[in-house]
């Protein structure tokens, strides 16, 4: 895009610097316009981004891959600083057990569990122990 605003400058230029009659100040402000434009409105736009943020957003929904290969795949889940997992998806991929507390974020209807109640699952599994390598890997 940068290369695109250099052209723009060149050839506007081009039609600047040429001595025309009458002056070429409505070429310069033609040529501009879209800086000036920008200019004029990207207060709107930044009040448009801090207005539109959602209390049910999470800050991480992510689809995390571990494995040699990458073949265990598992949803996770950040939100407001607490670490979850969709617990059916995480309980099919380890092959371990549904019976922890879950909650329901708002927004959806998935059953999430938080990752540290699901910590415990890894002794004797390897790929959940890599998998969870991951997870914690990624910055909070």
């Amino acid at each position: 895009m940068w290369l695109a605003w250099i052209a723009w400058g060149v050839i506007g230029s081009i039609f600047l610097f040429e001595d025309s009659r009458g002056g070429s100040g409505w070429l310069s402000f033609l040529l501009t316009s879209p800086f000036w434009l920008l200019f004029a409105v990207w207060p709107f736009i930044w009040l448009w981004l801090v207005t539109r943020r959602n209390d049910e957003w999470v800050e991480i929904d992510d689809d995390v891959i571990s494995g040699e290969n990458g073949e265990t795949i598992a949803r996770f889940v950040q939100k407001d600083g607490v670490r979850y997992v969709d617990i059916d998806a995480f309980a099919d991929t380890f092959k371990c057990s549904r019976d922890v507390p879950t909650v329901t974020l708002p927004g959806g209807t998935e059953r999430f569990a938080r990752l540290d109640d699901v910590r415990h699952m890894a002794t004797g599994n390897k790929a959940l122990t890599e998998w969870l390598a991951v997870v914690d890997s990624l910055p909070k």
